[in-house]
């Protein structure tokens, strides 16, 4: 686990974690107490969405995996 910056629009968190190390099972946890309008929009959209974000500062693209209830979070995917 990593504190990760994400950048997503006009939204920036500083306290995301980041898990996993090999591409492909990378994944970025959003605190929802962070940001509570991001995550009102993550809730809108769907797992197909793609979602260019900035990680800290590095372009990436992110995916919603689900809502971790127990960690009140956005649990994404990076592509």
């Amino acid at each position: 686990m990593t504190k990760t910056s994400v950048k997503i629009g006009t939204f920036e968190i500083d306290d995301a974690e980041l898990h996993g190390e090999q591409q492909g099972d990378r994944t970025l946890s959003i605190p929802c107490k962070s940001d509570p309008d991001l995550c009102m929009q993550l809730d809108a959209w769907d797992a197909e969405t793609s979602i260019p974000a900035l990680l800290n500062g590095e372009h990436s693209v992110l995916y919603r995996v689900h809502y971790d209830q127990q960690a009140d979070a956005w649990i994404m995917r990076l592509a």
